[in-house]
């Protein structure tokens, strides 16, 4: 068993080159802002972590935890690297009222949960957790509902996902990665990305619903701020290719639904139709 002490704490900050070893002590660890635990082959975390009163970035990844240590009296905490540690559940989060970024990819989480009263989150990775066989990730709406008017960047990828409608809620969200998931449905997809409207980077390569025909396009026309899909940048005259292309598709459906009277008044002006191929034709010729 590896436990913290104060004499590690004291080792673990960039800080210590600046002062002198008389000068290391309980008083200095009441002043540090940053402390740098990863990869000590931790499991355990003692009571002196109380004395870091303001710590505002701790990094704990790459340790053998097994739950997410009682953090205490560190109300100034904003970061929290936890990722590639043994966690099997998301718990003593509550007085951490200030956090913004919380990493715990690559763990043993199987719920998100506990998130009530980080109403200043703003990034959540949580990718790639080591799930039992045909287990996948489940959201608790309690937590994301907390968490939905702060959270802008979110990675849930590599977690079994089959349906991405538990996010939806998260209507601040600007980056999403979802990628490496068993994503099928391209309607669940579309009514989604309907509900976030501030969405411009999203991940979702890896996901069966891909191989759909025209998913990518379909992605670009209904997610309308997205800038990135899958590491790719959007053009606008891509953009405005797609729009105009459904557009076009919309008002041919339209048109066959039309009682046959109608369809011959509407035959009557070709320029209508003429109009929108004219359109569809310069964009495609910027592309």
């Amino acid at each position: 068993m590896v436990k913290s002490s104060v004499a590690l704490l004291c080792k673990s900050t960039s800080a210590l080159k600046r002062h002198k070893i008389y000068e290391i002590s309980e008083k200095y660890l009441k002043e540090i802002t940053h402390l740098y635990l990863n990869g000590k082959n931790l499991d355990e975390l003692g009571d002196e972590m109380a004395l870091c009163q303001c710590l505002t970035v701790l990094y704990l990844y790459d340790n053998k935890l097994k739950s997410i240590p009682k953090y205490l009296n560190l109300s100034q905490l904003t970061h929290l690297y936890l990722q590639n540690n043994h966690i099997s559940r998301i718990e003593n989060l509550n007085s951490l009222e200030k956090l913004e970024k919380l990493f715990l990819s690559r763990n043993c989480i199987s719920i998100i949960e506990g998130l009530e009263g980080l109403t200043r989150l703003q990034e959540l990775r949580i990718d790639n957790q080591n799930l039992d066989p045909g287990e996948s990730l489940i959201f608790d709406d309690r937590s994301l509902n907390s968490v939905a008017n702060s959270l802008i960047c979110l990675d849930v990828s590599g977690n079994k996902l089959d349906t991405l409608q538990d996010l939806s809620n998260l209507h601040a969200l600007i980056s999403l990665n979802v990628s490496n998931n068993s994503i099928q449905s391209i309607h669940d997809l579309s009514t989604s990305l309907n509900k976030w409207s501030n969405l411009k980077e999203f991940h979702i390569q890896g996901n069966p619903v891909m191989k759909t025909a025209r998913a990518r396009d379909v992605i670009i026309v209904t997610a309308k701020r997205l800038e990135i899909l899958d590491d790719k940048a959007i053009s606008e005259p891509n953009r405005q290719f797609l729009e105009n292309w459904n557009q076009y598709k919309s008002f041919n459906l339209e048109l066959s639904r039309c009682p046959r009277n109608r369809q011959i008044t509407l035959g009557t002006k070709p320029e209508l139709t003429d109009l929108i191929n004219q359109e569809f034709t310069k964009v495609s010729c910027k592309l």
